[in-house]
């Protein structure tokens, strides 16, 4: 059985849009194909396994108190979509992984959504993600691996985070770029030039090339300010 675990894998497909025409439903039986559970915003999806506690509901809660940490506005910057890839599980169990689980911070309930999928549409959600489960038989559960993707307003998948690992600050850097514009101050621009994205490690790491540039783009930015206002002045005492 260890090695069919193994199998649970993960191989995001980065830039692949969603399958939007997948139709899902929430907890109070409002069903509606992917693109409308998108909204205008970025947002940040977890597939789980409602009945499962061990892994499930650490991610949802991990994810949810970094959301939370990340200083963005949950609804106006982002939303948190939840999908449960069990054909089995209920909407009833649905709500009590999000009532246990989901932070209760930052007005986070108010802007995720629990969704159900129909076993015929279940496959296709999944592989549009690059996520491979393992039926565990012994206890009724799905091996995956544990991620958060981060989807552009118009279904793209962005980035794929470690779930159990992630932090705040790949959080808001991963929505800011996902916004495209639309997130964030400016200085998480300069930030995202100081930091890369590591896929090994499914985080954003301080990168010394990227330092350098963003430490030489500042350099030129104020240097070509001073010749402006040196030039500015030199032709306002003629």
């Amino acid at each position: 059985m260890a090695s069919q675990l193994d199998q649970a894998t993960l191989a995001p497909r980065l830039n692949a849009l969603l399958p939007l025409q997948v139709r899902m439903g929430d907890l109070n039986s409002n069903t509606a194909p992917l693109r409308d559970w998108l909204g205008d915003v970025p947002t940040v999806w977890i597939l789980a396994d409602y009945t499962c506690e061990t892994l499930c509901g650490p991610t949802i809660s991990i994810v949810s108190n970094a959301l939370a940490d990340t200083g963005l506005s949950a609804g106006r910057d982002f939303r948190l979509i939840v999908v449960g890839f069990d054909p089995k599980d209920t909407a009833a169990q649905a709500q009590a992984m999000k009532n246990a689980q989901l932070s209760p911070r930052s007005g986070l309930s108010e802007h995720s959504v629990f969704l159900l999928t129909a076993a015929t549409d279940v496959g296709t959600l999944i592989d549009a993600f690059g996520v491979r489960t393992v039926y565990d038989r012994e206890h009724d559960q799905f091996a995956h691996p544990a991620a958060a993707f981060v989807v552009t307003p118009d279904g793209r998948i962005s980035r794929a985070l470690s779930a159990l690992a992630v932090d705040a600050t790949s959080l808001r850097l991963a929505l800011v770029e996902a916004g495209q514009g639309h997130v964030g101050r400016w200085t998480d621009q300069i930030h995202l030039l100081c930091y890369g994205f590591d896929p090994a490690s499914g985080a954003y790491t301080l990168a010394a090339r990227r330092l350098l540039l963003a430490a030489t783009s500042i350099s030129v930015i104020f240097l070509g300010l001073l010749i402006g206002l040196l030039l500015r002045r030199e032709f306002a005492a003629r």
